[in-house]
């Protein structure tokens, strides 16, 4: 949307972050409302996660506040904050979408899962023959996990700094796919088909790679789930030849729902409990 399209009519849709400087998420979303022709813009606000409730208070307030998107470090938090929550928030604990309800509370969803699946399969990244490995157990790594249990991935493997946060999504998983095998560490990268980043290493220029393509299979696929950049790690695995893509497909792949749940249209929300 251009600036001199702005009035009082638009309704803002704030994505909120922290840090913020990294955020190129309105450079998707508002030429996509744009092409709805929907009078929507999207803008990033820097949150601090001790500020996260009383913004959620005050957002509330606003009355031409549409919803919000919510990312790194949010969607954990984000989700104990919303009153009414969709199928995937329920299972995963993670919210990345939200909309304002008639009576003011907050309703929320992960949509993260959905993108990711199908951009992966739109660029023929997802093998129900091969394991994943998936580095990065946090909101966008959750939503992810139970993502690709639904779409028939029967083997994955999980890498997390922290390995009690590993062991958890391990244990979570278990309960809603019995049938899924689940290892942990990255002894077992060289049997993957499919490599995923979904830490926040990348967001940066001269961040750590989260892992060496070096270790995986010279077929493997690697979905790094920054959108900011094209990232180091995304050019060392090209540099291998393997199959690379980064995080725009995954956020293009969940605009429509995403849109969808905005304009209010019914969804299987149920009280937190």
């Amino acid at each position: 949307m251009l600036n001199s399209q702005l009035s009082g009519a638009t309704r803002i849709i704030p994505v909120l972050a922290y840090p913020v400087a990294h955020v190129r998420a309105p450079r998707v979303y508002n030429p996509a409302f744009d092409a709805a022709g929907l009078n929507w813009c999207q803008v990033p606000l820097g949150v601090h996660p001790d500020d996260l409730g009383a913004t959620f208070a005050v957002l509330a307030r606003l009355e031409n506040v549409q919803g919000l998107n919510v990312t790194i470090p949010h969607k954990a938090a984000a989700c104990e904050l919303c009153s009414l929550l969709g199928p995937e928030a329920r299972r995963t604990g993670v919210v990345n979408t939200l909309r304002r309800e008639a009576d003011g509370r907050w309703a929320g969803e992960s949509f993260d899962g959905i993108g990711f699946v199908e951009a992966a399969r739109h660029h023929g990244m997802l093998r129900t023959d091969r394991s994943v490995l998936l580095v990065g157990t946090g909101g966008a790594g959750t939503a992810i996990a139970f993502a690709l249990a639904e779409a028939g991935i029967n083997d994955l493997v999980l890498v997390n700094r922290d390995p009690q946060r590993a062991q958890q999504l391990t244990s979570e998983l278990a309960v809603a796919h019995p049938q899924l095998r689940i290892r942990v560490g990255l002894s077992f990268a060289g049997e993957a088909g499919l490599a995923v980043n979904a830490t926040a290493l990348g967001l940066h220029p001269g961040d750590p790679l989260p892992f060496e393509p070096a270790m995986l299979a010279k077929d493997c696929a690697v979905f790094d789930i920054i959108a900011a950049r094209d990232t180091e790690l995304m050019a060392a695995a090209s540099a291998r030849g393997l199959h690379t893509i980064g995080g725009r497909p995954m956020i293009e792949h969940q605009l429509a729902a995403q849109i969808a749940f905005w304009r209010g249209e019914p969804f299987p929300l149920e009280a937190r409990t």
